[in-house]
């Protein structure tokens, strides 16, 4: 069995949602369940960063990420997109930076 990726999760700051970021993020984590952990964006040992924004504008801050790969989900197709994707990635390894 190969090794779950460890991403990070970033939630943006709830000004304007416009969908259940936390349901999503559940939805993600059950589907994932075999091939992603989500742990705390400040983890120093994370492949990736995960940021859920609850709306397009995706205001949240990506410098600090430079480096990492990084997913910006900002509406729950945005999410079947990082779902399909980290399926796809699973034997690859990850890929994707800002």
């Amino acid at each position: 069995m190969s090794k779950k990726h460890r991403i990070g999760l970033k939630y943006c700051g709830g000004c304007t949602p416009r969908y259940d970021r936390v349901q999503t993020v559940r939805s993600l984590r059950e589907r994932l369940k075999d091939t992603v952990e989500l742990f705390s964006y400040e983890d120093p040992d994370i492949e990736g960063v995960l940021v859920v924004a609850g709306c397009p504008t995706a205001c949240v801050d990506l410098v600090p990420f430079k480096g990492r790969p990084v997913w910006v989900v900002t509406s729950p197709q945005d999410a079947e997109h990082f779902a399909e994707t980290m399926m796809k990635e699973k034997k690859n390894g990850l890929e994707r930076d800002i």
